[in-house]
Order: C-alpha cells, then structure tokens, then sequence
C-alpha cells in the first residue's frame, strides 16, 4: 500500500513538473515572439522617425538657402547657422522619448566627430568631441560616411543601442535616432523573470507536496492543514498559469494575418496557430506533433526552402525567406521568417515559424509600381515642364525632364525648391499670391508669366494649374508651365507684319482696294481716294461699275468673270474711271481674285495708278512723232540730194579733174624724157619732183574718190565668205607679198552678211600696212576670227615696228601719217577707209600694239540677219 502511493506520489509530482515545463515554454515563445515583434516596431519607428526628420531638415536648408539668396546673402555658413538655429530651438523643447530615447546631430571637424545638439543624458550643453580612433558614436560614424540604416553599436556613452542614422546631405551633417538596448529588453527580462518565478514555485510546491505526502509522520501531523494549504496554493498556481497561457495563446490566436508555428527542439510541431491553420489548409490536431519539413508537402510546391533555413538558424539565429503556396491551382507567396528558441541558458529549445502571406501586397505593389511607370512615362514623355508642390508649403516635391530643361539645371536640384523661387526675386510676393488664390480656386490658368532659369535667363511661359486632394488633408498642386517664347516671337513678328503690311497699304504710291464680288467697295487706301477724289464714306456707297467709264466697263466685266470661271488668275488693263468732279481719269488697273482655303472666291484686290499724265505725254509724244517723221522725211530727202551730189563730185572728180592732171603729168614726163642730161642737173631735179608730185597727186585723188565712195551704198548686204575675200586681198597683194618675203596665214573664216568689195578692200589695206611697216625681220602676218556675243572678231597679226600707245586712235583719221613721206610712202587714207568700211558694217576697229613688238589690228563685225543688217 506504502508503494502504491509513492508511485501515486511520483505521477502526480511528474504531472506537475510536465505542466510546469510547458507553462514555461510557452511563455518563453510568447515573450520571444512578441520581443521580436517589439523589436522590430521599435526599429522600424526609429528608421521612418530618422528619415522624416532628415529630410525636414534639408527642407528647411533649402528654404533658408532660398530665404537668405534673396537678401543676397547664401553662403553654406549662413545656411548651417540659421538652420541649427531653428533645430536647436526646437531640440530644446523636446525631452526625448521613452526613457532612453533621443535625437543627435553630429558633424565632422578635422576627423574629430563634433555633436551640435545638447545630449539627454548629460548636463553639458555642447558635447565632447569623438576622437576618430574611438569605438563609441558608432551610428553616426556611418551617418556622416554618408550611409543610412539601422544598427546595434556604441553610442557617446560607451552604451549598447539600437540605432536609426541617415546623412542629412544639405548640412553636410548626420542624424541618429536611437533607444538603450536595456529599454528594449527590460520588460521581456522581466516578464521572463516572472514566468520563471511562478515556475519556480510550482516546483517547490510540488517538492515540498512530494516530500510531505512521503514523509508518513508529516502527513500524519499536517494532513489536514497543509493538504488544504497546498491544495490551495495549487489551484492557485494552476489557475495562473491558466491564465497566462490562455494570455499568451490569446495574443498568438489574434494575430489574423501572421500563421505561427512552435517546435520543439526535435522539429516536431508544439503550436499551430488558426492563422497557420487557414493559411496551410491544415487542422492544428493534424499537424501537431509532426515534423515541421512536412509543411512543403502541404504547399503543393517541390521545393523545400525550410531545410536551408534550418541549417541557417542554427548557424545564425534567425533566417528570412520566400515560400509558395499552391492553392487551387493558383500560386500564392509568403514572407516566412523562422528563428530560434532559447532557454536562459541560451540553449535551444525549439524553433518559430512566422509567415505572412503576401500575394495581395506584392499584387498591389507590382499594380503600383506599373501605375508609377505609366505615370511617370506620362509626365516625362509631356513636352511641357511639370511641377508638383505641396499644396501647404509650397515645397517642390516632383519636377519631370522638361522642369529641368525649363530652368537650365537638372531635375534634383529642381525638388525642394520653393514654388515662388522659380521666378525673379522682384516678383515672387506677387506669384506667392497667385499660389495662393490657385490653391482657394483648385484650377487656373496664369498667363504674363516669367520663370527664371538658373544662368539668369528669363522665359516667359503660360501656367495651367490644378489641386488634388490627397486626403488626410494632403493636397498637392500640379502646375503645367509651357514655355511660349517661340509663340510670343510669332505673334510679336505677327503683329510687325500687320503693321508693315498697314503702312504699306495705307502709304502705297499706288491704290489698293478689296472689292467684293458684286462689286462694292470693302477696304480701300488713302491713295485710292486720293486718285478718285472721294472718301473712304463716300466710296462705302459706291461700285466698282459706277466708277468705270461706260465705254470700259464691258471690258473689265468680261475680264472679271474669266477670272471667276478660272480661266486667268489676274488681269491687267488701261481704263478710264470717273472722277467725283465728273471727268475721266486714265488708271492702269491690276487685278487679282483672293479665294479661301477651299477655293470659293472671297474679294478682288484691284490696284490702280494715275496714269493720266502719262497718257497726256504719250499725246504729245504721238504728235511729237508725227512732227519728227515729217522732218525726217525732209531731212531724207536732203540727204538723197547730198548722196546725189557727192556722187556728182565723185564723177567730175574721176573726169573734169584727172583730165587736167593727166595733161600735165604727160607734158612733165615728156620734159623728161627729152630734156634729161641736156639741162642742169638742177633743172633735173625739179623735173623728177614734178613727175612725182603729179604721181602723188593722182594717187591721192583716187584714194579720196575711193573714201567717198565707201561711204555711200549702192549695193545690199549678202552672204560673204571671209576666205573668199581674203584670197583676193592677198592675190591684189601678191607683188609685195613676192618682193617682203611676207609670210601671210590665216585660219577659217566664217561666212558673214556683207558688201564682198568693201571686205576684201579692208583686208588688202590692213595687209598692206603690215607689209608696209614692218620690221629687219621677215614680215609674218596671221589673220584668224572667234565669235563673239552676236558678232565675230577678226585679228590682222604682224610682227612690224608697232604703234606708241598715244597714237593708236589717231592713225584712224584720214590724212594721219605717222612718217614723212620719204620714209613710208601713203596718203593717211587707208586705215581710214578701213575704220569707215566696219563701221557700215555697224561694228568697230581698234588696234594693240607695243613699240618693237609688231601690232594687232581687230575688228568687229554683227552677226545678224541680212533684214536687219540691209535696214541699217
């Protein structure tokens, strides 16, 4: 009976020490869990509160920057100084959070690590510098390396903490947001401590149970008494560990969105919460006390990410990682996170299992991240510069490409910048304003606008802007600026046009009218009425048929409805219109139809111009005309009698006066002939200088007859070989040709209308001169022609003793000689004759020549028509 009840004894005490063990594990994974939970709210907090904090800091730069640049001051010093002020002010209101918790700012000096902001937890108002070789002040070690994040480290005070920093880049400074890690574990410690205390007593309870129930003498003296006191303090115990457990199982239960799973060190399954329940589709009482590596075999998927992660825990603690569910044919993702279980010895107990699942999130995320795109895509693909303020502050909190190039600096710059600082200091009270009254309004469109780019430039622009309501009162302000330079260029180029097409309208020599199809009257110009004599009134009420002259009118109707029938696009004419004192005026009337885009007829432009004056001139001219033919008949007439009488000159000169010239030349050489060697040698003399006299007399007659000859025409132009009249020169020449030596060649000569004598005569004096003036060597003349632009030019070449440029116009007169007659024999008639044969022939003569260096006689004769040549 005694053995009986010792082992009844041992399986009570070891039921007591069984649910003592759970209470405590399960106590032990609610701590851990809600500790890690704790922490990570508690990391999270700090990381936002760090983040928020810098930016408004780097805000408040940059409208101190902006504040300070319009009273022409924006040095970094000045920026920092005014900035700190601000912060500090506000930092010395604020105690902290927690019991621990605090904000630092710190910037680099030297290498030395300077706090700017007074610490909790000292009394100094300006704390030490950190010296760069020192462990502490770890966080903002990495905040001013320009890092952020989140870490567990040294602060100032040598004390472990976890940590928020971030750079605040404005400041060139850093930020750390920080808590004690003793805040953070304090309560957990203690709420271990707890469970451990009450699972201290249970035990001792169920010992000092143990050893009175087998102490038979102590039974019997305190059976009464200390069974009912342990039976007590029993369901005490047993009640609050109830109560803790159902505390505990009730935190794990409501987490609805978090599956949770507790093993033991075995792997084996201790807790199944419901969220784990809908979560895997699985039963608490159908996985419990199976191994956790199951769960991939409920997910449907063939991978087994929880092997990993088991090896990883065990390496390191904790492990995150993806898992994916096939649930009705459909895949769903879950953020898992398994971690380890430790006693206070920090031996394992077991393993945690937390998922979430994230399908709808990541869904949501990816729809947010795609309508970003779009979004973003849309903004920048815009040809105009987009800005996005906070509706309150006025900050620029988004800017596209466009903004950038709009202000001639890149789009970060652009972010953070105050709306009104986008315009010229002088105006942005003004445009503060306008802001303002858009914001009231929640739509506008701002015109006369001027932004101001960053080199100085000034565009103007036109705003259209609008306010959205975030909610939460968050609103924003969408400003659309479009730069219309180009289009403010157009108009003002425009409207230049219009005034120069109004001036000359208005001061045209001429007059202008828009005439409608009927034939009213729509605009007209001051010359218009200057020519008519009526006003622009009194021309309201007239027609173009009223102001034509009867007999003209037909004509300029037939022209107009050509023009309407697209048969001519304009027309012009000499008419007759009525002046308003009752006389005909002659205009030169110019007509043109103006049609719209589609072809239908709108008005005549009909441009008229006085031309009375001229018509009266052209009267005059005409009788003028009339009285000149009449004298030009005379004069004609006058001339045929002087033709008439030079060819009677002529005639008398050939006979009447050679007669005489002849007798004497015969009786002189007769007197030669007999009376040579009979008289004196002077007598001689005089004969022989008679006999030449008279020779030179009769050669000087016939070439005076022949000058005046040539310049009467008996004979028409026709066609003339050049060669042909060349070969009769040069044969007319052959004698001299034979006694110079002469060398005389020639190119192909074109055929030309001409008189065939008078050509031949002009190369046979033009070679004759050559052969006559040349030089000791052996005269060689060339003769060649090259057309010219409607006529051609020939070129007599010799190799002579040439001409001083001075008398190269002179030895074209007649009777110029240039040598006495001793020397070179001649008349001065020759080149003469030659100047008067090419200028019958309407052409030109002139010579090139150098002294030593022979000469080159040209001439030009047209290339016409025989009509045209015979008319002159």
């Amino acid at each position: 009976m005694a053995l009986g009840k010792r082992e009844e004894t041992t399986h009570i005490l070891l039921l007591i020490l069984i649910m003592a063990l759970v209470g405590l594990i399960m106590s032990g994974i609610s701590i851990a869990v809600l500790y890690e939970v704790s922490f990570d709210q508690t990391q999270q907090r700090l990381e936002e509160t760090v983040q928020s904090r810098a930016r408004l800091m780097e805000a408040i730069a940059r409208q101190e920057a902006a504040h300070l640049g319009e009273h022409g001051a924006s040095s970094m010093q000045q920026v920092v100084e005014s900035t700190m002020a601000q912060v500090r002010d506000a930092h010395r209101h604020f105690v902290g959070f927690g019991e621990t918790g605090e904000f630092t700012m710190g910037k680099l000096e030297g290498k030395n690590i300077l706090f700017v902001l007074r610490h909790r937890h000292t009394d100094i108002d300006q704390p030490l510098p950190v010296p760069p070789d020192s462990r502490l002040a770890e966080p903002m070690r990495a905040a001013l390396a320009g890092r952020s994040g989140v870490l567990i480290g040294q602060d100032y005070r040598n004390q472990t903490v976890l940590a928020a920093y971030e750079p605040v880049k404005e400041l060139e400074m850093g930020m750390v947001a920080k808590i004690d890690m003793d805040e953070i574990r304090r309560p957990f410690i203690h709420a271990g401590g707890m469970v451990f205390a009450v699972g201290v007593v249970v035990i001792g309870l169920g010992t000092l149970l143990f050893y009175k129930v087998s102490n038979p003498m102590v039974q019997q003296l305190m059976e009464t008494a200390a069974l009912r006191e342990s039976r007590e303090r029993l369901v005490k115990t047993q009640a609050s560990l109830q109560k803790n457990t159902a505390y505990l199982d009730n935190i794990l239960r409501t987490a609805t969105d978090l599956a949770i799973v507790a093993t033991d060190q075995t792997l084996c399954i201790r807790y199944f919460n419901p969220e784990a329940e809908r979560l895997f589709d699985r039963r608490a009482e159908s996985v419990l006390n199976h191994n956790i590596e199951e769960i991939h075999e409920w997910t449907g998927i063939h991978e087994n990410p929880l092997t990993e992660a088991i090896q990883s825990v065990m390496e390191r603690g904790e492990h995150s990682f993806e898992m994916h569910i096939n649930r009705d044919g459909k895949e769903r993702t879950m953020e898992a996170r398994l971690s380890s279980i430790l006693d206070r010895d920090n031996k394992l107990t077991g393993f945690l299992l937390m998922a979430k699942d994230v399908t709808q999130a990541n869904q949501a995320r990816e729809v947010f991240l795609r309508t970003q795109r779009k979004y973003r895509l849309l903004i920048e693909s815009a040809n105009d510069a987009i800005f996005i303020a906070d509706a309150q502050t006025g900050i620029i909190t988004e800017a596209n490409l466009m903004a950038g190039e709009l202000l001639g600096c890149p789009v970060h710059e652009v972010i953070g910048m105050h709306q009104t600082a986008l315009h010229p200091p002088e105006e942005r009270e003004r445009y503060r304003s306008l802001f303002e009254e858009n914001v009231r309004r929640g739509r506008g469109l701002l015109t006369g606008i001027v932004v101001l780019r960053k080199d100085g430039g000034r565009v103007p622009v036109e705003i259209r802007a609008g306010v959205t309501d975030l909610g939460d009162n968050d609103k924003v302000i969408q400003g659309i600026f479009r730069d219309v330079s180009e289009r403010l260029n157009f108009e003002h180029s425009l409207e230049e046009e219009r005034r120069k097409f109004q001036a000359t309208f208005e001061q045209a020599a001429v007059g202008i009218a828009h005439v409608a199809i009927d034939g009213t009257f729509l605009l007209l110009n001051n010359r218009f009425g200057e020519i008519t004599g009526f006003t622009r009134a009194e021309m309201a009420t007239k027609s173009f048929q009223e102001m034509t002259h009867p007999d003209d009118l037909e004509t300029g109707l037939k022209y107009a409805r050509r023009m309407l029938n697209r048969e001519i696009s304009r027309y012009s004419l000499e008419k007759r219109c009525l002046h308003k004192l009752g006389h005909p005026i002659w205009v030169l009337l110019t007509v043109s139809l103006l049609t719209s885009p589609d072809g239908e007829p709108q008005f005549f432009v009909a441009v008229i111009e006085d031309i009375s004056e001229r018509k009266r001139l052209e009267d005059h001219l005409q009788a003028t005309n009339l009285n000149l033919e009449h004298r030009v008949a005379e004069r004609t007439q006058e001339l045929e009698r002087s033709n008439q009488d030079l060819q009677q000159f002529a005639y008398v000169a050939s006979h009447d006066l050679q007669e005489p010239l002849r007798l004497i030349a015969g009786y002189v050489q007769l007197l030669e002939k007999r009376y040579r060697g009979q008289l004196d040698a002077q007598a001689d003399k005089y004969i022989a200088y008679a006999v030449d006299g008279v020779g030179h007399m009769q050669t000087l007659i016939n070439n005076l007859l022949t000058y005046a000859r040539t310049g009467t025409r008996d004979k028409a132009f026709e066609e003339t070989d050049a060669n042909l009249s060349l070969e009769r020169a040069i044969a007319n020449l052959a004698q001299r040709i034979h006694d110079t030596g002469a060398e005389v060649t020639s190119t192909s000569l074109p055929t030309l209308h001409a008189d065939p004598v008078q050509l031949t005569q002009l190369f046979q004096n033009l070679l004759g001169n050559a052969l006559k003036f040349r030089s000791e060597e052996t005269p060689k003349v060339q003769i060649h022609a090259k057309r010219g632009p409607g006529h051609w030019i020939f070129t007599v070449q010799d190799n002579g003793i040439g001409i001083e440029a001075h008398h190269q116009e002179r030895i074209f007169l007649i009777f110029q000689k240039l040598h006495s007659r001793t020397r070179y024999e001649g008349t001065g008639i020759g080149l003469a004759l030659c100047k008067r044969i090419v200028e019958l022939h309407k052409g030109k003569i002139w010579v090139e020549s150098k002294p030593g260096q022979g000469s080159a006689f040209h001439f030009s004769i047209p290339d016409a028509n025989p009509s045209a040549l015979n008319s002159n």
